[in-house]
């Protein structure tokens, strides 16, 4: 499976980004391809889901997180994020302060799916 793709859920597309059982290093090279993915969106159109599950963080995988979401930010409709334990979700917290969007977390990619097309 691609790093990032494009998936339907309910008849609307989804840009997964897929870190999960990430190092650090395979994670700012998923980060750049997901950004060129969502860059060709329309403004406020992306529906974006992370895969955070199991994925090996850092302070410049924090940093680089923070930067993806703020720079993908004029391109996005609804984050969620799975994967996320504690650690990461005070990381997704920040990203939401950042960047005043509303970046949910899930247990499950099905329960963040249904919320993303429910926008």
């Amino acid at each position: 499976m691609a790093c990032t793709e494009i998936v339907q859920h309910k008849g609307k597309s989804i840009v997964l980004v897929n870190l999960a059982n990430c190092s650090p290093q395979s994670t700012f090279s998923i980060l750049d391809e997901a950004a060129v993915v969502i860059a060709k969106s329309a403004p406020k159109s992306a529906l974006i889901l992370t895969d955070s599950t199991n994925a090996t963080y850092n302070s410049e995988v924090s940093t680089a997180m923070k930067n993806f979401s703020a720079k993908n930010t004029p391109y996005v409709k609804g984050s969620a994020v799975v994967g996320a334990d504690a650690m990461r979700k005070v990381l997704v917290a920040a990203i939401r302060v950042a960047t005043k969007r509303d970046i949910r977390t899930f247990d499950t990619r099905e329960q963040a799916m249904d919320w993303l097309v429910s926008l």
